[in-house]
């Protein structure tokens, strides 16, 4: 058993950039699947939490993967509410953390309908879109 710890937010040392992210699970078949990506069965296992990790200053990346996932047999009733009145009981979910070696956010990416990850320079918030341009220029 390891000591405890709570999942905090994404951060570096300096913030330069900050923001959000979201994703959806892609469930047609020949997509990536997260539990087998994990070597998780989807029976025993909730995958709850995605971190993902990268590390280059110029040289290739080096990607950290992890998934936080809750045991079913240690909760009951192990669905939504059970696990939100847990949450709101103990003050958080017992998770067990997955490193996964050996792969990408590529990898990941794969394993979803859709992935956004939206980053801005903290200073500023609040941009307002007031035209639109491409790079290299598109006919």
């Amino acid at each position: 058993m390891v000591e405890e710890q709570i999942l905090e937010p994404a951060g570096t040392t300096y913030k330069d950039w900050v923001g959000s992210a979201a994703a959806e699970d892609s469930f047609i078949k020949g997509a990536g699947n997260l539990y087998k990506l994990a070597g998780l069965d989807h029976d025993k296992w909730s995958i709850l939490a995605i971190d993902v990790h990268a590390f280059s200053h110029g040289a290739p990346s080096d990607w950290q993967v992890s998934v936080y996932a809750l045991d079913r047999a240690n909760v009951t009733p192990d669905n939504y509410d059970g696990l939100k009145a847990l949450e709101a009981e103990q003050g958080s979910v017992p998770v067990t953390e997955f490193k996964l070696h050996n792969v990408s956010l590529e990898d990941v990416v794969r394993c979803m309908k859709v992935m956004h990850v939206q980053l801005t320079r903290r200073e500023f918030q609040r941009l307002n879109v007031v035209d639109r341009a491409d790079f290299p220029p598109q006919d």
